[in-house]
């Protein structure tokens, strides 16, 4: 990149090389670009012509050329359309040969994607012209119109070179011409997942018209010259706006989390982290690949017959149940097999685990398990298609509505629709994983779980061997979001079974391919509704079902929760809404980060806006409107932030901004959100003071998985007991001193340990207050080795339940956010999003704020980016690695985020005037949904629609969010 960016300034025929080092920049990312070579990227386009390979697009576009080298020799120049055809073994590129161009020469390269970067493109281009701009735009030569992403064989547009070669290529007619022939030519293929052919061919054409606008036509209309430039992204800035009061520090102080110096440095242990043991082996699931069928057989010999494969176990070999799920815990109602015994469930389902010396080796042994089906059927995985189908065995009511529909009888409008909600994958940075090592007493397990007591329960029931013989110890987890809560039982269950058997430890750590077909994902859901109001948007009743896809089981439904969160801040007296689980042929989803709030909360604002576009009032005055009418609080936080945020001022400017550009259009939009926050669950806390020293150790029954439950619990501590920070130690969760212990999710663990905490402590400070008398002042060290010599017990419990001093609470939220796309090829950006957030007094506010910052951004992949493919045919689910599953990115967060906490606003129901604030955010993050749409609204008026309601499901891709701007050749101008 250096080179070519040299070379631009110093060489004027190779000025164009800046291009070329622009479109590198967008390829992978930079450790990637360090450790690559160019000729292994064009090796891998040889080998794979359907590879939309970036490298070789560029040369091509560019007309370079390769020297390729045999037994020493170097060959002629060979072209890079020659080069895919040639037999290159005991070959190797030796030189890369770039033109020399001239100033009438001119080359624009594309790359569009699923994200701003590292990623491949749906669509790459590139275009090299030579042209006399005297005569307007006539086409010197035949020019080089070069694409990717169209199907394996398409390289360049032949008839459209020929075509415009002599041309003006300015001039309308020709430009229309050319568009056409362009159109008959592109005959791109449909391979799941990619993008949809319609997508593709349409993105191709704009990229040849962007390009041209780009060559700024002499007279080009002011408001069609944005078109002709990508979006360009400026630094990242941030704000955090919060209260802090240094009288009762270090609780309330912002301060980093206590791991994050060994998290970044690498230090801190993770399951994989805990080191090797002598004798340990390695697991990995075998898996079925249909989702409709009978196992008739397993054959595991091929397997077993590779040196290293120590074992195959099945569900034969379960001493115990062969079920991961312990019936009678919270919302889990129906056994889910460890191991399928012959009626498959889904395509990825577990059928048996592999024993083997090297992880490697296991995964590989994994694949040679052959397996025999019967009565294989197509897979149902559409939740629609259940739907109409009205199949009783796979829809099941949750929930009846509350309230009877008062009809249309005081409505003046009569508003239908849907709004459909897809899955998103619990992307952590550590897969599900546990190690297991057999011990005299039992088993010591470190499992990645957010859910101790599951996990013992479960393997205590598949192993058949009593509760207290399984050891429970979890330092921290690489990420949570709800995927490790029941899910991780299954690898627990299976890792522990395999170490029972062979008596050896077991290391099973799932590769990203394996841990997304076995794993379920968040619930995808659909909504049809009817909606009565008055003119100025009020509610006078509607009617909704909600369905949400449960998988293939109907364990921890999520309907009757996502209903409660769908009243959110509003008054919900007139609504008649029903709850149902859908059965699909898919993994059994779970819980996800804000599960049911997220889909609650986003439907009910989606109805918000779609009588704002029908009563044609501002979507603000609609959402006020239908606001309960003694909440003043609302109102106030949408009037302080509509202030702070400058919306009025912005939403004018956007205005004018849309009527001065054809081919960028801006949008914005407000979210409000009350999530009310019940207090639920038991959580054990121990606290031990060391006489000697003064110093405090911690534990607790939540498991640290990034969210900053030990900074929180340490700083409370300190607080309580009125000692430095440095003092306090949180110590590895385990189930001797939390038995019993609900799972680490819904927001509250944190508060609810550091609760626990403070509860043991202010009982330590009561039986040390006698060991004070005689001494003058003491110091905390004198005062704790003053209460060991009065033989008082400075080690206290406490469990913490909703019997305690603490009461539920509503979570206020409100957020702006503004977007600017480009509909010539559906990339956005985010330019600014400002979020005002009810944290009471927070415990940790530089913990909160992280918090608050990062569950919004997993919001917009949820609904911009993050998607599921699977096979129509067999049911496996495709997007199952980083090639084409992309949650976000460093360039796809807002460009402007501010982070405001509510001031002077103690919450008198929760742990020290605190509130949670792990999941609340995520539910707003469905503003930006809202703000596309709103830009889209005026590309379709643009495009000759009606201003009328657009419907638009999530995620709001690049691919759908151009295709919903109704972008076509049609439409392309000078």
């Amino acid at each position: 990149m250096n080179l070519f960016y040299s070379l631009a300034e110093e060489r004027p025929s190779y000025k164009y090389t800046k291009f070329l080092a622009d479109h590198i920049d967008l390829i992978a990312n930079v450790p990637v670009r360090n450790t690559a070579t160019i000729a292994g990227n064009l090796a891998m386009k040889h080998e794979h012509n359907e590879f939309p390979s970036d490298m070789y697009l560029m040369l091509e576009a560019a007309g370079a050329t390769l020297n390729i080298a045999e037994n020493g020799k170097i060959l002629e120049n060979v072209s890079m359309t020659a080069f895919l055809d040639m037999e290159m073994k005991h070959k190797i590129i030796h030189r890369i040969n770039l033109p020399k161009l001239d100033e009438n020469h001119y080359l624009t390269t594309f790359k569009i994607m699923p994200r701003a970067q590292n990623a491949h493109a749906y669509v790459n281009a590139g275009f090299l012209f030579k042209i006399s701009m005297n005569e307007s735009g006539k086409v010197l030569e035949k020019p080089r119109i070069v694409y990717g992403g169209i199907n394996p064989q398409f390289i360049h547009a032949s008839n459209t070179e020929s075509y415009v070669n002599g041309k003006n290529l300015f001039d309308r007619k020709v430009l229309r011409t050319a568009l056409k022939i362009l159109d008959r030519e592109l005959y791109p293929d449909h391979v799941l997942p990619d993008a949809s052919p319609a997508y593709r061919k349409g993105l191709a054409e704009a990229l040849f018209y962007k390009f041209v606008l780009g060559l700024s036509p002499p007279d080009l209309p002011g408001n069609l010259v944005s078109g002709g430039k990508l979006l360009e992204r400026p630094i990242s800035t941030g704000k955090q706006d919060f209260e802090t009061n240094e009288s009762v520090w270090p609780l309330n102080k912002p301060l980093p989390k206590l791991e994050a110096v060994a998290q970044c440095s690498g230090e801190a242990q993770y399951v994989n982290d805990i080191p090797k043991m002598p004798g340990e082996v390695y697991a990995a699931f075998s898996l079925t690949t249909v989702a409709q069928g009978y196992i008739g057989n397993i054959n595991p010999s091929r397997a077993l017959e590779m040196p290293g494969v120590v074992a195959f176990l099945s569900a034969k070999d379960i001493p115990g149940e062969n079920s991961f799920i312990p019936l009678g815990l919270i919302s889990l109602f129906e056994d889910e097999e460890l191991f399928c015994s012959g009626d498959i469930k889904y395509a990825g389902q577990p059928l048996g685990l592999v024993l083997a010396e090297s992880q490697a080796l296991a995964h590989k042994a994994a694949l040679k398990v052959q397996v025999e089906y019967s009565n294989v059927k197509k897979p149902n995985i559409d939740m629609r298609e259940i739907i109409a189908s009205g199949d009783k065995t796979r829809i099941r009511t949750e929930r009846e509505p509350e309230n009877e529909s008062q009809g249309d009888s005081e409505a003046t409008h009569v508003i239908k629709g849907s709004f459909d909600m897809g899955s998103q994958y619990h992307y952590t940075m550590e897969t599900q994983s546990c190690v297991c090592i057999p011990n005299e007493d039992g088993m010591d397990v470190y499992p990645a779980t957010q859910w101790m007591d599951l996990t013992q329960i479960a393997i205590s029931k598949v192993l058949n061997v009593p509760e207290n013989s399984i050891n429970i110890n979890v330092r921290r987890l690489g990420g949570g979001y709800g995927a490790k809560i029941s899910r991780s039982a299954m690898i627990s269950t299976a890792c522990a079974l395999g170490a029972h058997i062979l008596q050896r430890p077991v290391r099973f750590v799932m590769n990203l391919e394996t841990n997304m077909a076995v794993v379920g994902k968040r619930y995808s859901a659909a909504f049809d509704y009817e909606v009565g109001t008055d003119d100025d948007g009020k509610i006078k009743y509607m009617k909704t079902n909600v369905y949400e896809n449960s998988g293939c089981h109907w364990n921890e439904p999520v309907s009757s929760s996502t209903i409660e969160h769908m009243k959110s801040c509003y008054d919900s007296r007139t609504w008649a809404v029903a709850g149902f689980s859908v059965r699909t042929d898919t993994a059994s989803n779970t819980y996800c980060r804000a599960p049911s709030s997220t889909e609650g909360v986003g439907f009910i604002e989606n109805v918000m806006e779609h009588i704002a576009k029908v009563v044609q009032k501002d979507p603000i005055e609609v959402r006020i409107k239908n606001l309960k009418q003694d909440d003043s609080t609302m109102r106030n936080m949408i009037k302080d932030l509509k202030v702070s945020a400058e919306y009025e001022e912005r939403k004018h400017n956007i205005d004018e901004f849309n009527k001065k550009q054809r081919w960028r259009k801006r949008g914005i939009a407000l979210v409000p959100m009350i999530y009310p926050f019940p207090m639920w669950g038991n959580y054990s806390a121990i606290v031990s003071i060391y006489a000697q020293d003064g110093t405090v150790a911690v534990a607790h029954g939540g498991v640290e998985m990034g969210q900053g439950i030990n900074t929180k619990v340490a700083q409370v501590v300190a607080h309580t007991l009125n000692i430095p920070l440095e003092l306090v130690s949180v110590k590895p969760s385990n189930n001797v001193t939390a038995p019993n212990g609900m799972a680490s999710g819904g927001s509250i663990t944190s508060e609810a340990c550091a609760y626990a905490a403070m509860i043991c402590c202010k009982e330590l400070l009561e039986r040390m207050e006698p060991a004070k008398e005689g001494l003058k002042n003491p110091t905390w060290q004198h005062w704790t080795l003053a209460a060991y010599q009065q033989n008082i017990d400075m080690c206290a419990t406490h469990m913490f339940t909703s019997k305690d001093d603490v009461k539920p609470y509503d979570i206020y939220g409100v957020t702006i956010g503004e977007v600017e796309v480009d509909l010539l090829t559906g990339q956005h950006q985010i330019l600014r999003v400002d979020i005002l957030e009810d944290a009471g007094e927070s415990l940790s506010p530089e913990v909160d704020v992280g918090q608050i910052e990062g569950a919004f951004v997993m919001g917009l992949g949820y609904w911009l980016m993050e998607y599921l493919t699977f096979s129509p045919e067999t049911g496996e689910l495709l997007t199952n690695r980083t090639w084409n599953y992309k949650p976000p990115g460093v360039k796809d967060i807002p460009i402007d985020f501010r982070v405001h906490l509510r001031k002077k606003a103690p919450n008198p129901f929760g742990v020290l005037r605190s509130k949670a604030t792990g999941e609340p955010p995520l539910c707003m993050s469905c503003v930006i949904l809202f703000a596309l749409r709103n830009a889209l609204h005026a590309a379709r008026q643009d495009a000759g629609k009606p201003d009328e309601w657009c419907p638009m499901n999530s995620p709001a891709t690049t691919e759908n969010i151009f295709l919903t701007s109704l972008t076509n050749i049609d439409l392309f101008s000078l």
